[in-house]
């Protein structure tokens, strides 16, 4: 991101869609997105990044206006995607949603209006918002809330969720902590909350949304569950040693 951030920032919205194996149902998310925000007069670029897809669906996205594709071979998780598309981002704001179908690509017109109107430094979708409504299951509910209780008792963010994958981002403050962010894969998220509760950045905006039943199959697995508790663990021994800490940026 310290790349990019001396770039003028003619683009109001850069949006980055990761994804992985999604099938055809990124094309949809992604003309939805592109529809959404050219009817809301939004200045956008999207930023489409395939984590080691092998089921052809990178391929759908060829020729889109005003979307780049970038296929990346292997598989290395949803955050080094993010911070991919991150690193190419040219937007006075950055947001990111996932591909699979359950948030509406529209919230992400709301958030940023929310963004400017309200000068906050971030909008993030919150499926505890009393306004929110959610699709999901009621495994995935109870797993989704047993982690932000664990994250809760262990961080004392006032972040209530901090992994539903819908979030806009003023650019100074992702190249302000990006550079402190190590996580690769699902606690991409957590970190990002953990490195701007470090960096004093407390105006972040909890919003509503509303989540359906996924179209694309899931990739929050077994495997893929205990490895975010462990990425989780490591990121709190990061916090301890101060790793996110403004110093530690000239380290």
């Amino acid at each position: 991101m310290n790349a990019t951030a001396a770039r003028p920032a003619l683009i109001d919205l850069t949006v980055v869609v990761p994804f992985f194996n999604p099938g055809p149902v990124v094309r949809r998310t992604v003309e939805q997105l592109v529809a959404c925000l050219t009817e809301a007069g939004v200045v956008f670029e999207v930023i489409a990044v395939s984590d080691g897809s092998t089921d052809g669906s990178a391929a759908l996205l060829a020729g889109m206006a005003n979307v780049t594709v970038l296929d990346n071979p292997v598989n290395q998780g949803k955050g080094a995607a993010l911070h991919q598309g991150f690193a190419a981002a040219n937007g006075a704001w950055v947001g990111f949603i996932d591909a699979d179908g359950d948030i509406d690509p529209r919230h992400l017109v709301d958030y940023l209006t929310l963004a400017r109107t309200g000068g906050h430094a971030m909008v993030y979708a919150d499926k505890r918002h009393i306004a929110s409504v959610s699709g999901a299951g009621r495994a995935r509910k109870l797993i989704s809330v047993s982690y932000s209780t664990l994250v809760t008792a262990m961080f004392g963010l006032t972040v209530r969720d901090t992994q539903t994958g819908c979030k806009i981002i003023r650019r100074d403050v992702l190249t302000e902590v990006l550079p402190r962010l190590r996580e690769r894969r699902f606690a991409f998220d957590l970190e990002l909350f953990v490195a701007t509760n470090a960096a004093g950045i407390t105006d972040l905006h909890a919003a509503p949304v509303r989540l359906e039943t996924r179209v694309a199959g899931s990739t929050v697995t077994t495997k893929s569950i205990i490895r975010t508790i462990r990425d989780t663990f490591t990121i709190y021994g990061r916090r301890r040693a101060n790793h996110y800490a403004v110093y530690a940026l000239a380290a």
